[in-house]
């Protein structure tokens, strides 16, 4: 594991850590004392300090105890600490959390991004266009930015899975082991101890990486993780009436010399080192009767969650090697009583006989219930609720998401759902960045801009835009309004671009350029049967121009054609693809039907133009394997009025030929593509594996009205095939390949290409 995976976040836990280290706690609590109604013995506190994944070191510490038949009267935890010493306070046994702890995929809690698959299609043809998901928030009082690289939405479902049904509003002395949360807040620095309400929030408050994950709101106070108030919060146990102590103390050790070589390991020994202060306030308040536990964890990173079993053995050893505990022990039929006591039983089933609804967005509630798919009367199960949330959340739209079933005083059941909408919202700002290159005469890029202004009305209208620079420019901005529900829509768009290609001979001489400019404008009307399907009609106007260079024609003088193209237009599409970039579950179908009447000059005919793309993907392990078939067609009634060319040519869209080389008004392809993970996701923010793969592809143009395959007509079919390495970057795919066509058109037949942020 990488040992600075940890790091993105220091900065923060660095300040926080040095505007407030030995605070003075504040406490969320009931009055009554979790030692009160200890008798006959010493009241126990189980202390678990901070520390990421080197947490597993107290499940082995728990295990022990039981083991030795040491009961615990109160636990309290920090960060890892509280998400353990909660499982454990919460009644589950030392089996059950290590099962939790082996079977909860850890990974996702470090992907809160919004899934592809989970999203409407609106937003999926959105987040494929525009892949740097910077998300800056744009207002009037200006830009903002999220609280977090996470927003907390992962963690939330992590922990509900974990802890399963909770009660909501909850004394913490009503567990079966009074608890205690420690979380950090973050307007004064101070240690704020959470004794009451959700236990779920509580935990995933102390658990909050401030810089990395977005600060939890309780009780009208901003809380992070507690590691950087109190990692070891001993004082809270004492303050409790805890008369010994059992103090697990796991936090990172400090960095050697040579590991201190850059500024990131020079902020995370800063870190190491206020932590460590804080932890010698802390241990100073131990007494002679008092255990203190330090596993030697030194192997185990903060985010090396595949390694808790081994950080497990390795606590149950040092709290075996400990002489002190055994004096703790307590005869077995006590223990026995003790344990049935507090080893509460799995929860029954529960009915959900209301749904309430804590909306705080500007979506209708109506639209959220739909979309949420659970109704009132239903057993709540944990699995189908989780989908519901997450079918909100992939509205994208929405900061957290959140669930809690609650059992009332009538012993009826609620289940609450809290929708929080995006605080940097509602107009948001992301970008791309486009570029490819063959090394010879073809090259492309583009900087482009997109803006989404969110919510206009309470079914979710939108105003979309777009600005794109380069050698390919685009214009465009659109309103989309919902009619009557979100099923279906009106949408209306105004678009401008223009694109430049260098045209070539079969030797790589520039012919000149093609320069294309067209401005569009489009009424629509459509149908959202479901997240995958898109049905909508209408009418386009279009409105361009060719520009062909001279070296084509018999004149020497460039072929310009400007025409006017209306009429109604037909557009379907489905889409269940997990990835766009490197696609290894899900189809992809896009057609459209375009019926127009052209005019360009005298010229005046009837057009019809049919479009299908399809993208098949299937994978198994680290294998992905896709299909993509392509056939366009345009046809007019007057032979001589051709205003639509397609093209082939250029990095998987046929191998080996430079970008657009084969132009028609008929094109058919048809490409076999494999990919190979070359490396596996980590747990980290950001999943971004490397890929190598080749393809087989075959293709033809047909009717090139326009001359513009001059040098080289044919109608034949043409084999091409390539071998790359891929990287699924921050700023969108990254290509690197060689392609290899058939010999028929060109004299050089093979290319070299690099090509970021372009979809294939």
């Amino acid at each position: 594991m990488v040992k600075h995976k940890k790091t993105c976040w220091l900065a923060g836990v660095f300040f926080l850590s040095l505007a407030k280290q030995s605070a003075q706690a504040t406490e969320l609590q009931s009055p009554v004392g979790p030692c009160d109604k200890v008798e006959g013995r010493p009241c126990v506190a189980l202390v678990l300090g901070g520390g990421g994944a080197r947490g597993g070191a107290h499940l082995g510490v728990i295990r022990y105890l039981e083991q030795q038949q040491i009961p615990v009267d109160l636990v309290v935890g920090t960060s890892i600490g509280a998400f353990v010493g909660g499982l454990y306070a919460s009644g589950k046994s030392p089996d059950q959390i290590e099962r939790i702890l082996t079977e909860l995929p850890w990974g996702e809690g470090f992907q809160d991004r919004v899934q592809r698959h989970e999203m409407p299609a609106r937003r999926k043809q959105q987040r494929d266009a525009y892949p740097i998901q910077l998300e800056l928030g744009v207002r009037l009082d200006g830009v903002h930015l999220p609280k977090g690289v996470l927003h907390g939405q992962a963690m939330a479902e992590l922990l509900q899975r974990a802890y399963g049904l909770q009660a909501n509003q909850l004394d913490f002395n009503a567990l079966a082991i009074p608890f205690r949360a420690v979380a950090a807040d973050l307007v004064s620095g101070e240690a704020v101890v959470l004794a009451e309400g959700s236990l779920l929030q509580a935990v995933q408050a102390s658990m909050s990486i401030p810089g990395v994950v977005s600060p939890l709101e309780i009780n009208q106070r901003i809380l992070v993780d507690g590691g950087v108030a109190n990692n070891l919060p001993v004082d809270v146990a004492k303050a409790l009436g805890a008369e010994r102590i059992i103090a697990v103390s796991i936090d990172a050790p400090l960095l050697q010399k040579e590991d201190l070589t850059d500024a990131f390991s020079v902020s995370e020994q800063l870190t190491n080192f206020l932590v460590r202060r804080g932890l010698a306030v802390q241990l100073a308040l131990l007494t002679e009767q008092d255990i203190l536990l330090q596993p030697e964890l030194s192997g185990i990173g903060t985010l090396d969650f595949d390694r808790l079993l081994t950080g497990a053995d390795i606590g149950y050893q040092t709290a075996a090697a400990a002489p002190l505990l055994h004096q703790l022990s307590v005869p077995a039929e006590y223990y026995h009583q003790w344990l049935l006591a507090h080893r509460l039983p799995e929860s029954a089933e529960q009915s959900i006989d209301r749904i309430v609804l804590h909306n705080h967005s500007a979506l209708a509630d109506s639209i959220l219930l739909e979309r949420l798919g659970i109704a009132p009367g239903e057993l709540y199960d944990s699995q189908v609720v989780e989908k519901g949330i997450r079918r909100l959340y992939g509205l994208d739209q929405f900061e957290r998401v959140s669930q809690q079933l609650t059992i009332l005083d009538d012993d009826t059941t609620e289940l609450q759902v809290q929708v929080q909408e995006k605080s940097w919202g509602p107009g948001y700002l992301n970008f791309r960045l486009r570029f490819e290159d063959d090394f010879q005469n073809k090259h492309h890029y583009q900087l482009a801009a997109s803006y989404l202004y969110t919510n206009l009305s309470p079914l979710g209208a939108e105003w979309y835009s777009e600005l794109g620079i380069g050698s390919d420019k685009l214009i465009s901005t659109e309103l989309y309004w919902p009619l009557g529900g979100p099923a279906t829509f009106v949408r209306g768009t105004l678009a401008a671009f223009s694109e430049r290609q260098v045209l070539e001979d079969e030797n790589r001489r520039s012919l000149g350029d093609l320069n294309h400019s067209e401005f569009i404008s489009t009424l629509l009307a459509g149908w959202h049967p479901s997240d995958h399907l898109t049905l909508a009609s209408g009418w386009t106007r279009r409105v361009g121009r060719y520009r062909a260079p001279g070296s084509l024609h018999d004149t020497g003088a460039g072929q310009r054609i400007s025409y006017q193209r209306q009429g109604p237009v037909l557009q379907g599409h489905w889409d269940t693809l997990d990835n766009i970039n490197f696609p290894g579950r899900g189809i992809r179908l896009n057609s459209e039907v375009q019926w127009l009447q052209d005019r360009s000059g005298s010229e005046r005919g009837s057009s019809r133009t049919l479009s299908l793309d399809i993208l098949a993907a299937k994978s198994w392990q680290a294998h992905r394997l896709h299909s993509r078939w392509r056939w366009q067609r345009y046809r007019n009634d007057d032979p001589a009025l051709i205003l639509e060319q397609f093209s082939l040519g250029g990095f998987l869209n046929l191998s080996g030929y430079p970008h657009q080389y084969l132009y028609g008004s008929t094109v058919s392809f048809g490409s076999l593509v494999y990919q190979y993970q070359l490396t596996q996701p980590q747990l980290s923010f950001l999943n971004m594996p490397w890929y190598i793969g080749g393809s087989i592809e075959r293709g033809r143009v047909q009717d090139d009205v326009l001359n513009l395959n001059q040098a080289h007509q044919t109608d034949a079919w043409l084999w091409a095939g390539s071998l790359f390495l891929g990287w699924d970057s921050p700023l969108g795919p990254l290509f690197f390949g060689y392609g290899r066509a058939q010999s028929d058109e060109r004299s050089q037949i093979d290319s070299w290409y690099l090509s970021l942020g372009h979809n294939f």
